[in-house]
């Protein structure tokens, strides 16, 4: 199952990881991880030819440059998975005072 991979990947990054949500008790950094599309994969003619997986992964950090270093670091991850179509953006939670790298990526099964 590639969800787990994806999270064993996670933690070697960060022992805090989660999917979905952060718990109201989280400490940072912290990530969260989920599947935002899933779909089966068409080949030649119709027939099934896998699944292709499509994730999204947020790194919260109290500080750009940790934040910065843990995407850096998740990515490298990712590209041991096979992932591809990595995208990533910086973004900052005004209201909970955080720093946020969005990755998202893609695996097929």
């Amino acid at each position: 199952m590639i969800e787990k991979e994806v999270y064993t990947a996670l933690k070697t990054v960060c022992s805090r990881v989660y999917p979905l949500f952060m718990p109201d008790d989280a400490v940072f950094p912290s990530i969260t991880y989920q599947v935002v599309f899933e779909g089966t994969e068409q080949g030649l003619a119709g027939c099934a030819s896998g699944t292709s997986t499509r994730y999204q992964v947020d790194i919260y950090s109290k500080t750009y440059s940790e934040a910065k270093t843990l995407k850096g670091e998740t990515v490298l991850k990712l590209l041991e998975l096979n992932a591809g179509n990595i995208s990533a953006q910086d973004l900052f939670e005004d209201t909970i005072k955080l720093h946020r790298q969005l990755i998202n990526f893609n695996i097929k099964e």
